[in-house]
């Protein structure tokens, strides 16, 4: 349920740097489906996606998925794979879509790891997920030197 919020990427063979930067931030979901249910909105307004140079951590509610993702930005539609490493989900490898505009992210995924996505869809009687995110504003904050870890 919380890697949704991650989807999954392909394994790539050479994303632009680009890509990946711009994929880079907090992301704060806009609405979310699981098996054709949309979440109530206490529960979409839980859903957190922060991603930083390869590295993810997906917040559903209290519980928090973390691991590491690929792209293909070749692929059409692009992919994602997330490999999860801690929470939850740990041990799975989530396929998924995704779709980047600026500051709106839409990623689809199989939350099952089976299969990968074809369209930004998401059917009763599966466990494809499909949620899409807005860039939140990063805010500064003044931290003593080492008083915390970036993700």
């Amino acid at each position: 349920m919380i890697v949704v919020s991650a989807a999954s990427v392909g394994l790539c063979a050479d994303p632009s740097k680009e890509s990946l930067a711009a994929l880079n931030g907090r992301w704060a979901s806009v609405s979310a489906v699981k098996a054709g249910e949309a979440y109530p909105d206490k529960v979409r307004k839980s859903i957190h996606l922060v991603i930083m140079n390869g590295k993810y951590m997906a917040t559903v509610g209290g519980d928090v998925d973390e691991g590491t993702f690929k792209i293909d930005d070749s692929a059409n539609p692009k992919t994602i794979t997330f490999v999860v490493t801690k929470g939850p989900n740990q041990g799975k490898t989530i396929q998924g879509i995704y779709e980047l505009d600026k500051r709106s992210l839409k990623i689809c995924s199989d939350l099952s790891g089976k299969t990968r996505p074809t369209k930004f869809e998401s059917k009763p009687d599966t466990q494809s997920f499909l949620a899409s995110y807005h860039l939140q504003a990063r805010k500064m904050r003044l931290q003593p030197q080492g008083a915390g870890k970036d993700l």
